[in-house]
């Protein structure tokens, strides 16, 4: 049986593209492996505290409804703020990791019921895609800049507000912008937008996404500094 050259090379372009079946179960894979990383680290303890569960509940209400809100560009892509690193800095990366799973959950059917659509018609398909696009990426990036500030930078709490605030989040979310920008060019075909067209909405969702988290971080750490993990008063506050 012969099998046309085009048409085989069209179904393995199809197979490869960025919202194929193997991009699509590759992305599903990163997103089980940094869940289940989390899982094991067993980050729930931390609710033991009392003082933390109403920041939690508050942090998980409020980051569903960033993820809820979106703008539709015209090349089809979706920008929208993450919170990441406002729950890696509130809560450390484990447990980050496992609430932006509970938030892509219930943003998700959220979006389903604003679309009036059934259960069966929730796009489960995007589930893991936005979990490692703006959960997953952008809590790793943000929890590696800050473990560098930590080591590097000295520890004062304006030094934490501005870097692990508005410098790690801008960062990371330029980082993951850019790297979901990339990986959606990849295999396009005449989209309305180009990559650096894609990449300057990056850069102004960053600049967003830093100003936003840096006014909470620095909100919490002046008056709730309970709810923020990552800030420790024998660390800096040493008179």
């Amino acid at each position: 049986m012969h099998v046309p050259i085009d048409s085989l090379s069209e179904a393995l372009a199809r197979l490869m593209a960025p919202d194929g079946p193997a991009a699509q179960a590759w992305l599903a894979a990163c997103g089980l492996a940094g869940l289940a990383w989390a899982l094991w680290r067993r980050p729930w303890h931390l609710l033991r505290r009392g003082d933390l569960q109403h920041g939690w509940l508050g942090a998980l209400l409020f980051v569903t409804l960033l993820w809820t809100a979106r703008v539709a560009l015209p090349g089809g892509l979706v920008f929208q703020l993450f919170g990441a690193t406002l729950m890696v800095t509130l809560f450390g990366l484990p447990l980050a990791l496992l609430s932006l799973f509970v938030v892509d959950l219930v943003s998700l059917l959220g979006l389903g019921y604003l679309a009036g659509a059934s259960w069966s018609g929730v796009d489960w398909a995007a589930l893991w895609p936005r979990y490692v696009w703006m959960g997953l990426l952008p809590a790793l990036l943000s929890a590696a800049l800050q473990g560098a500030m930590r080591r590097l930078l000295p520890r004062h709490p304006f030094v934490f507000i501005l870097g692990h605030g508005y410098f790690a989040a801008g960062l990371a979310a330029l980082g993951a912008g850019a790297a979901r920008a990339v990986w959606h060019s990849h295999g396009a075909r005449g989209g309305v937008l180009t990559l650096p067209d894609t990449l300057t909405a990056v850069l102004i969702l960053a600049f967003g996404e830093a100003f936003l988290t840096g006014m909470l971080v620095a909100v919490f750490v002046v008056y709730k500094p309970q709810w923020v993990v990552t800030f420790r008063d024998e660390e800096y506050l040493k008179g």
